[in-house]
C-alpha cells in the first residue's frame, strides 16, 4: 500500500494547546533537561517542545512536513531570541548523521503514515540517536474510536476524506504491534491513555505514550 505523506496546514490550527508542552511528556522532558544537550523534534508543529528545550540551552533541531509550520517556528524563535534549527523533512528519511542526538520527541506524528512508514521512522530514530539515547513517541491505538478495520485496506491505515486531516494517513497499532516494532529499544514505559475530556472539551481518543531508550550494542 503506497502512502503519500502530507503535513497539516498549521495556519488553520488555532487551539492554544499546541503552544503548551504536552502534559503526558512533561515529566520525561524535565528529566531530560537535567542530563542531555541535543534533541530532534519530529513533527514539531508550532514548536512547543522545540521552544521548551531551546529555553533550557539545548541544541535543537525541529522538522515538519508543513512549510508553514517551519516558517512559524523560525519566526517565533527569532522573536523569542531562541536558537532552533527548523527544516521541512520527512520522518522516514532523516538527513542527520548517525548518532546525532541525545534524545528525540515525536508527538502525535509517527502514526501519520502506514505500518511500513512507522517502521521506517522508528529505524531512522534509532539511527540518529546516540547509544543509550532516549525517545518519547505517541502512537494511535486500534482501541481508538476513529479506527474501523472495515475502512482499512491493510488492517492498520485509514485516510480521512474530510476535515483538516483530509488526505493525511493514520496508522493504528495494537500492543503486540508495538512490542515488535520497538524490539531494538528498551521500553521504559508504555501507557495507554484514554482522553474523555481534554482542555475542557469532549475529545474521546486513545493513544499509547511510550518512553524508550536505544539499546547499546552489547544489549542487542
Amino acid at each position: 500500500m503506497d502512502i503519500k505523506h502530507k503535513g497539516w496546514d498549521w495556519s488553520t490550527i488555532t487551539s492554544e494547546s499546541w503552544n503548551v508542552i504536552s502534559e503526558e511528556f512533561l515529566p520525561v522532558a524535565m528529566s531530560w533537561s537535567n542530563k542531555y544537550h541535543s534533541i530532534l523534534d519530529i513533527g514539531a508543529g508550532k514548536g512547543r517542545h522545540a521552544f521548551f528545550f531551546a529555553e533550557k540551552g539545548f541544541d535543537v533541531n525541529a522538522i515538519d512536513l508543513s512549510e508553514n509550520s517551519v516558517e512559524y517556528i523560525k519566526t517565533k524563535a527569532k522573536e523569542r531570541g531562541l536558537s532552533v534549527k527548523a527544516a521541512v523533512a520527512d520522518m522516514t528519511e532523516l538527513s542527520f548523521d548517525n548518532e546525532s542526538f541525545d534524545c528525540v520527541i515525536c508527538f502525535h506524528t509517527i502514526y501519520h503514515t502506514n505500518y511500513l512508514g512507522v517502521k521506517k521512522a522508528l529505524s531512522e530514530i534509532h539511527r540518529v540517536l546516540k547509544n543509550a539515547g532516549e525517545a518519547y513517541i505517541s502512537f494511535n491505538t486500534k482501541d481508538n474510536p476513529s479506527f474501523n478495520a472495515n475502512l482499512s485496506s491493510d488492517g492498520y491505515t485509514i485516510i480521512p476524506t474530510e476535515g483538516h486531516e483530509s488526505g493525511i494517513p493514520h496508522c493504528y497499532l495494537s500492543e503486540n504491534d508495538l512490542f515488535e516494532l520497538l524490539k531494538d529499544f528498551r521500553i521504559v514505559s508504555m501507557n495507554k491513555i484514554t482522553n474523555y475530556i481534554r482542555k475542557e472539551k469532549k475529545s474521546l481518543g486513545v493513544h499509547f505514550f511510550v518512553h524508550i531508550i536505544k539499546k547499546e550494542a552489547l544489549e542487542q
